[in-house]
């Protein structure tokens, strides 16, 4: 039943790309049901055919039609324009796109109802080459081969133009307002024109021969531009005076194609054909950073705050971290490609508009970004666990290529080298409770103990288990090991002279076999998980430390950080059920409006506050631990989530981001990182889908 329903919830994605990307078409021209959209069919029919019998000349091509090579990546197209579009800009609140073409109109989009909004804007009397909005949407300035500048009312559907045409270019190819919204710069390939949209009068001198490649500061007081001689070098001027701010901007070795100021104005960015994205000091025209991108990219904006940048081209678009100096995310397809050569963000980053050769316009909507929601990491080998370090700077990772290794949970790149000693694939590694040793367990049966700096190996490895050790934890106080193959657990000493003392053996029937063991937070009781019941027992005797429940004994798990809580889910059900230890009752069930489907793992926040939870209905789920409530839910995340593939799920130690790992034998290992609901901006989504951030509701 679970299947049906999810394989049904993809095909009706599907069909919906479908109607999106061919409607038009089919509308105008029925042959091309056949002709182009049926070789999109495979796909939602779900079948493997690639070439239909009765249309012989007719190729599957769905790699690069509905679908991007990014799941996370949706888009909507919109049709009008009858000639190619020249120009596409958002509004400063990112619910409208204004679009230019050479069929001598202007046209605005809501790109929340994804539909044309008002009349088209007719009066231009040649091809349209550019459009903008004021920076408070009320009006939008266009330019044309005509050699006329308008200006026309955004709001009104009739969408009326509002002043006088300024004829003073032989053909004007570029327009904006400047932030006070009386005054615009129009350009023209040999001349820059400052005025004033009331009386026409210009208010500063006219730069000529800059070409159309420049960006104003927020204020509007500067300008940063290519010199005269040289467009590889630029200079910051003073609108009113024209006096150079600062020094030349030079480093790039080709022309520029690209320059943005950052929203504070205290930082330009600027991009040369040479492939060079290069930050400078707005106030004195210094280099503050520079980060290698791909040549053939032509626009850059900076998106959210002064700290991310997002630049495109032929090889799609990408999203940087200036405080890291790396890339946050590409996001590439051969949609996307081509269409990126006419685009534009908008200010929040969460979409992306661009033009097509069959004169339309696309909205890409992203999936909040992936600094704010989350980020996946993939890496060249498997990852079999993963765990963050107590201050939650870093993340090990133990690996099947019998090596331990260490990133940084910000940017996920490694620190140091890797930690090697095993002689078969590393299960399970993580931190002790001060962060200075790692713990490892490995298919080679061993325990191993590693300092975390320098990554020598501490002491001798622990031997004794006869089996595979499938996990290896310290105690919370870090006085203790624990270590688990599928039928014994071990308790070891941690201490410094007694390192690797064996405390205590406990064994499972011959029957059974260990999926999961576990301290509590307080280190006084361990959680052991079979295959057929749950048990909470002391780890100095091995006997019962606390009675399980009759209906729970199938369940896993979970202590609260107070050992006051125990969290009951998974193997068959998809509640979460919340046991008072104390007054031995059920204190809460967590019900699905969240999951369909059993619980896989569970988690507390450090605080307690909140549950993570993770189903195999592909959900990541988030609750209030008080009220019960579902605070967010993480959905359509791929076939990752069965009880073999998901080996972590925990959140961090502030409470900010929830870490999920996942191998499978043929798709590899991920780590994924999520933001925890109260970490996000106000007013995201939380309803997060990949595969289309508009579905869950």
């Amino acid at each position: 039943m679970h299947t049906a329903r999810t394989f049904s919830l993809e095909r009706i994605h599907l069909c919906l790309n479908f109607v999106r990307d061919y409607g038009n078409i089919i509308e105008h021209a029925t042959p091309h049901l056949y002709l182009s959209a049926l070789a999109q069919a495979p796909a939602i029919l779900g079948t493997t055919l690639h070439r239909f019998t009765a249309l012989p000349e007719v190729i599957r091509t769905s790699e690069h039609g509905t679908n991007t090579k990014d799941p996370s990546v949706t888009y909507m197209t919109l049709h009008g324009h009858t000639g190619r579009i020249r120009s596409v800009e958002f509004s400063r609140d990112g619910k409208y796109v204004v679009t230019a073409s050479r069929d001598e109109t202007v046209r605005i989009w809501d790109t929340q109802t994804y539909s044309q909004f008002g009349d088209p804007l007719i009066g231009h009397t040649g091809a349209v080459w550019s459009a903008c909005f004021s920076s408070d949407g009320m009006l939008v300035v266009s330019t044309s081969i005509d050699g006329t500048v308008r200006i026309w009312n955004a709001k009104s559907e009739a969408h009326e133009q509002v002043r006088e045409s300024f004829k003073r270019h032989k053909g004007a190819e570029k327009a904006s307002f400047l932030s006070n919204g009386t005054h615009v710069v129009s350009a023209s390939e040999d001349t820059i024109l400052f005025w004033d949209t009331t009386t026409q009068a210009e208010i500063a001198q006219p730069l000529h021969n800059r070409g159309l490649v420049f960006a104003f500061s927020p204020d509007g007081k500067c300008i940063a531009l290519p010199t005269g001689d040289d467009s590889s070098s630029l200079e910051i001027l003073v609108v009113q005076t024209g006096a150079r701010v600062g020094q030349l901007l030079t480093g790039h070795h080709r022309s520029v194609s690209a320059v943005a100021f950052s929203p504070d104005g205290q930082h330009i960015a600027t991009l040369g054909k040479d492939g060079i994205l290069q930050i400078w000091d707005a106030r004195t025209g210094t280099r503050t950073n520079v980060m290698t991108g791909r040549r053939r990219t032509r626009s850059i904006a900076f998106y959210l705050d002064e700290e991310h940048i997002m630049t495109s081209g032929d090889h799609g678009i990408q999203f940087w971290d200036m405080n890291t100096k790396s890339q946050i995310r590409q996001v590439v397809s051969r949609e996307i490609s081509r269409a990126s050569r006419l685009s534009a963000l908008s200010p929040n980053g969460d979409r992306f508009a661009s033009v097509s050769y069959d004169y339309s316009v696309r909205i890409w909507s992203f999936d909040l970004l992936a600094d704010h929601l989350a980020r996946t990491t993939t890496y060249d080998f498997d990852l079999t666990s993963a765990s963050y370090s107590p201050d939650g700077k870093y993340i090990t990772t133990a690996c099947d290529d019998k090596s331990v290794r260490i990133w940084d949970a910000e940017t996920c790149s490694q620190v140091g080298n890797p930690l090697t000693g095993h002689s078969r694939s590393v299960n399970s590694a993580s931190f002790s409770p001060d962060g200075r040793l790692i713990v490892t367990a490995s298919t080679d049966e061993t325990v191993r103990v590693w300092n975390a700096q320098t990554g020598a190996q501490t002491g001798e490895p622990l031997t004794g288990h006869t089996a595979p050790i499938i996990s290896a934890s310290f105690s919370p106080d870090g006085t203790c090991l624990l270590s688990a193959d599928t039928s014994t657990v071990r308790v070891w000493s941690a201490g410094r002279s007694d390192l690797g003392k064996l405390i205590q053996v406990i064994e499972v029937p011959s029957e059974l076999w260990i999926q999961s063991v576990s301290f509590s937070p307080g280190g006084k009781l361990i959680a052991l998980n079979t295959n057929d019941y749950t048990q909470v027992l002391d780890p100095n005797t091995g006997s019962d430390a606390a009675i399980v429940p009759l209906e729970f004994r199938d369940s896993f798990v979970c202590f609260s950080p107070d050992e006051r809580l125990l969290l009951f889910f998974g193997k068959q059900h998809n509640n979460l059920h919340l046991w008072n230890a104390e007054s031995r009752r059920i204190e809460k069930v967590f019900r699905p409006r969240g999951h369909t489907d059993a619980v896989l793992k569970a988690s507390f926040s450090p605080d307690g506050k909140h549950i993570v939870s993770a189903s195999k209905d592909y959900t990541i789920c988030v609750w209030n631990t008080e009220t019960g409530s579902q605070t967010a839910i993480y959905q359509n995340l791929g076939n990752i989530h069965s009880l073999e593939y998901l080996k972590t799920l925990e959140v961090s130690p502030d409470g900010s981001r929830i870490l999920s790992m996942y191998y499978h034998d043929v798709f590899g290992s991920h780590i994924r990182i999520w933001a925890m609901p109260h970490s996000l901006p106000l007013g995201t989504d939380l309803n997060y889908s990949p595969n289309d951030p508009n579905v869950c509701k």
